[in-house]
């Protein structure tokens, strides 16, 4: 059956338009892809990608420079990492007491020179055979998988557990994309309620989870940028001040605080009879206490002398924090190192 002229050119025009869509958004998507493989977005100079836990500290990194305290005063740092971004690696084989210490950005340490640590100061003390893995942004979750991955390796005789208050924003996604201190915008793992690990993308809101099964990289852009059209939250608007002004009243923060028990329950059970000792690196509520709770709970002894030490050094004048004044410079870590080998005597002279 002939198609008369008159139909089949009212088809070729929408068949042409229909074809001039496509082959913009082919040239589109390809120019998308392409991009994505050339440039892919660094995470910061000190961690890469990882696909459990998100991202890693960066492996064979090495540093040898200036770095400025509180009081804009430089001094010189060297900072190297192994194959598997562990800042210090002992002889899993040798005799003395085998530390692991865990942490986030303050256990990478990357204002405290390789012999500043705190694990290198109390290494030193009680010349013990430390091992320490920490990186920049984790939270307890992807501490965990490093805990999983190398107690049976490392089989030490105590876990040091460092931590931090921003790490119940960073175990919670809707804590974290509401916060102006540190967003991470790629998948991660986090802990449902009915205790499942989920992968989720704290730079993603509704039009990023509505097209997450879409395979296009041009519709992902377009929504990202849709999503995040305002940035990240200003300073007066981060969420952490909603967090310290109702604390457990705030339903987000008490998920985040049941997250993080749930996690340390995992932490618990994963080294059974190894003892695991917790410090937190701050005093400030409403998480310290929040914190201690939970050590309470899983018989995790903390070290609670250490934030108190360094907040009161640093009301005394002296200059324990870095440039950025949160993290340590090498004097707040010596002050840290020095507490933590009085905790470790007792327990590494078993």
């Amino acid at each position: 059956m002939r198609v008369p002229p008159r139909v089949r050119s009212l088809l070729v025009i929408p068949a042409l338009v229909l074809g001039s869509v496509a082959l913009v958004f082919i040239s589109f998507e390809v120019a998308f892809r392409v991009k994505d493989a050339l440039y892919p977005v660094e995470l910061s100079p000190i961690v890469e990608p990882h696909p459990i836990r998100g991202w890693q500290a960066r492996t064979r990194y090495h540093f040898s420079g200036m770095k400025k305290d509180a009081e804009n005063r430089g001094y010189t740092v060297e900072i190297i990492t192994d194959e598997n971004g562990f800042r210090a690696f002992g002889d899993p084989d040798a005799d003395a007491c085998r530390v692991f210490c865990i942490g986030d950005s303050f256990t990478f340490a990357e204002d405290a020179d390789q012999s500043e640590t705190y694990y290198a100061v109390a290494g030193k003390i009680l010349d013990l055979n430390m091992f320490a893995y920490g990186t920049q942004g984790y939270g307890t979750l992807q501490e965990y998988f490093v805990l999983d991955e190398w107690l049976d390796r490392i089989k030490p005789d105590i876990v040091v557990w460092q931590f931090c208050r921003n790490d119940f924003i960073n175990n919670s996604a809707e804590l974290t994309r509401q916060s102006a201190k540190g967003q991470c915008h790629v998948d991660q793992p986090y802990l449902s309620e009915d205790g499942v690990i989920e992968y989720l993308n704290p730079g993603h809101g509704p039009l990023c989870r509505l097209l997450k099964h879409i395979p296009s990289r041009l519709f992902y852009s377009l929504a990202y940028r849709m999503d995040n059209r305002n940035g990240i939250p200003a300073m007066e608007h981060t969420i952490e001040n909603t967090v310290e002004r109702q604390g457990l009243e705030y339903p987000p923060f008490r998920r985040a605080v049941a997250a993080t028990d749930r996690i340390f329950a995992m932490v618990r059970d994963r080294c059974g009879d190894i003892p695991v000792i917790a410090f937190n690196t701050d005093s400030r509520e409403p998480y310290a206490s929040a914190f201690t709770k939970i050590c309470s709970k899983y018989t995790l002894p903390e070290i609670r002398d250490i934030s108190r030490a360094i907040e009161t050094a640093a009301r005394n004048g002296e200059t324990v924090y870095a440039g950025d004044g949160l993290h340590w410079n090498g004097a707040g870590h010596t002050l840290c190192g020095t507490l933590l080998a009085e905790a470790l005597r007792p327990l590494c002279s078993k």
